[in-house]
């Protein structure tokens, strides 16, 4: 009897572990949002081509290091305003319309959010890391080696050449090799790490958290009013984490 029970807990285990690979949705209220599963592996982070350089003559996006990175969820679509005003009570937004992506939220205001998400929902969600973000970006297993984040940019991305100065609803353009939409365009994403020109020269090769102290963090992606260059899946952005702009939001994850 012991021995099945071991059998029967070890078969429950493996069921369970194989339904946290899937994607799923999760809803809040009347509102739902979906999460991918994005299976790890390793990448080559950072510039490739090293000319991502910012007006004190650095490139912030060298060197390029190998990283190793486990798998986990991230949102299928950026967070939306109707989820934000569903979890938080009311709405940030300079351009308020439910399915576009919440926007003029503080790093601070995404780290409330989330905990109230989590306490809602009893799951753990949080920021992508830097790492995790450019993975995705970069297509994830499903990655070239070749920089081609910004071939035919406009099919997947709201950018200064096609969005006519104006956001755009969450998955209206096509999404990357993962099935993830908006990763370029639209709006800016927050994510965990703080932000140091000097960071990948300082990088931990699995699973990098990035350097554990600073004064801004850093925001992934490009927004609806960027040019392409700002959209590389390399490039760095960052502000004070109390700042707010219209034009930056977030995504989730979630740790296996």
């Amino acid at each position: 009897m012991n021995k099945f029970i071991i059998l029967l807990f070890s078969l429950v285990s493996l069921h369970t572990y194989a339904q946290k690979k899937k994607n799923y949705s999760e809803k809040v209220d009347e509102v739902t949002f979906d999460m991918i599963y994005v299976k790890g592996g390793e990448f080559q982070m950072g510039d490739r081509k090293g000319d991502l350089v910012l007006d004190t003559g650095e490139n912030p996006s060298l060197p390029l290091h190998n990283v190793k990175i486990s798998g986990f969820f991230v949102g299928k679509f950026e967070v939306t305003q109707n989820l934000w005003e569903t979890v938080m009570g009311k709405n940030p937004s300079e351009t308020k319309m439910g399915n576009l992506p919440v926007e003029t939220v503080s790093w601070n205001d995404c780290q409330d959010f989330i905990k109230k998400l989590n306490t809602l929902t009893g799951k753990d969600y949080r920021l992508l890391t830097e790492a995790e973000w450019e993975y995705v970006a970069r297509g994830g297993k499903k990655h070239s080696d070749e920089e081609t984040g910004n071939v035919n940019i406009t099919d997947r991305a709201w950018i200064l050449d096609n969005s006519e100065g104006k956001l755009n609803a969450v998955g209206s353009k096509q999404p990357n090799e993962l099935g993830i939409y908006d990763l370029q365009g639209n709006v800016w994403e927050w994510v965990n790490d703080w932000y140091a020109v000097d960071s990948y020269k300082k990088s931990m090769s699995d699973d990098p958290q990035g350097v554990q102290n600073g004064k801004e963090k850093v925001y992934r992606g490009g927004s609806y009013m960027s040019e392409e260059e700002f959209c590389r899946p390399a490039y760095r952005n960052y502000d004070e984490p109390q700042i707010k702009q219209s034009f930056i939001g977030l995504r989730l994850a979630r740790s296996l």
